[in-house]
């Protein structure tokens, strides 16, 4: 073949290509924006449903679950960090709230946040909500889980890395108690009397 023949032939795979890869492109955006838009739209209801004092689980659930779908997707978008972070505290509401109903998904959801937290801390490293999934993961095996072996490392985690925040301070006279009943807890105060 002459080389003009070739020159054109390269020409049309180009153009071809580039409209195919931009078709895609387009596409993939598309999706991006239908699946963040689904999460928000879950939040706003779960906003609105707050405000009026009410609380639905299922959307709770199922914003939980697009809002991980969506960090796990797309990482590198600046909202995925908020939006899973905001699941993270909905999952650990779920599980307070299935305390003394279902430990089946207390367990569950307790774990979720964990999970969240986590990938949070290691993914999102300078998001400014990672100090707060320390203390919350904390939380979590205090008051849901009552593993207080665990409670008390991500405590001192968090004190040891924000040690003047005033979290921080007070959670160093609550690890005298940690685990503790009241009873218990009582009975020191009478003792030291």
């Amino acid at each position: 073949m002459k080389p003009k023949v070739w020159a054109i032939l390269a020409i049309f795979a180009f153009i071809f290509g580039t409209s195919c890869h931009r078709e895609s492109s387009n596409k993939l955006l598309q999706e991006k924006g239908k699946s963040q838009t689904a999460v928000l739209q879950l939040l706003q209801q779960i906003d609105s449903l707050g405000n009026l004092g009410e609380y639905n689980p299922a959307i709770v659930k199922d914003y939980i679950a697009k809002a991980e779908e969506f960090g796990n997707t797309y990482p590198e978008d600046p909202m995925s960090a908020e939006l899973l972070y905001k699941a993270g505290l909905l999952a650990m509401r779920i599980a307070q709230t299935q305390a003394f109903v279902n430990p089946e998904e207390t367990q569950l959801y307790a774990q979720k946040a964990l999970a969240i937290f986590d990938d949070i801390q290691k993914v999102y490293p300078d998001f400014n909500g990672v100090k707060n999934c320390i203390f919350y993961k904390g939380i979590i095996y205090d008051d849901i889980l009552h593993d207080y072996e665990n409670a008390e490392i991500y405590y001192r985690a968090f004190i040891a890395r924000y040690p003047t925040d005033t979290l921080a301070i007070n959670l160093e006279s609550y690890l005298q108690h940690l685990g503790k009943t009241p009873e218990e807890i009582m009975s020191e105060f009478e003792v030291s009397k």
